[in-house]
């Protein structure tokens, strides 16, 4: 399963949640926004178009069947974190704001997102296993407590985002380099040879 996640889909869609999230933050949306649900709407897409035409299922040690299943699980897994995110964080509908008092002065929604976007991160690095997720999980946590004392609750989603694009980039591109795919020719054709011909 980890040659199936090597081609930076989960982490440039992840970021993009995040991406998208943060700018809800940053708008004060009552509720999440329709464009931060559409890169988990892509993900599916996204795997049968770029990642499944440069593997084989004998690579994967899987089958067709055991490979959807994977994408399903990982597409549920994005959907259900940004519900948990975009409800406590964006929506607040238990009011925590007002029902959390700590000793210090901060912005309690900092600290939700370092442990709910936390452990989110640790559970993929674990059940998926991905171990640049736990690389996530820390920057997620540390950016969020941080946050709490020092900064808006975007800044944290800000950040974690990009980690996760940047590293998500450098994954495709890499996976794209060692993977090409089969439908594209080898060599460019050169239209002036062709009609030589």
């Amino acid at each position: 399963m980890a040659l199936y996640h090597s081609d930076g889909a989960l982490d440039l869609i992840a970021g993009a949640v995040l991406l998208n999230l943060g700018l809800d933050l940053l708008n004060e949306s009552p509720t999440t926004s329709l464009f931060t649900w559409i890169p988990v709407l892509l993900y599916s897409s996204i795997k049968n178009r770029f990642t499944l035409p440069r593997l084989n299922y004998d690579a994967l040690k899987a089958d067709e069947k055991i490979v959807r299943s994977w994408t399903a699980q990982t597409a549920v897994g994005l959907a259900i974190t940004l519900l948990v995110l975009g409800t406590v964080i964006v929506g607040d509908p238990l009011n925590i704001k007002t029902m959390i008092n700590l000793p210090f002065q901060g912005n309690i929604m900092s600290l939700a997102f370092a442990l709910l976007g936390g452990l989110a991160a640790l559970l993929a690095a674990w059940l998926i296993p991905i171990k640049r997720f736990y690389l996530y999980a820390g920057i997620i946590f540390f950016s969020g407590i941080t946050s709490y004392f020092f900064l808006p609750i975007s800044i944290p989603v800000f950040i974690s985002a990009a980690v996760m694009v940047v590293i998500g980039f450098k994954l495709t591109m890499k996976f794209n380099t060692q993977y090409p795919d089969p439908d594209k020719p080898d060599k460019p054709i050169d239209v002036k040879e062709k009609k030589k011909k």
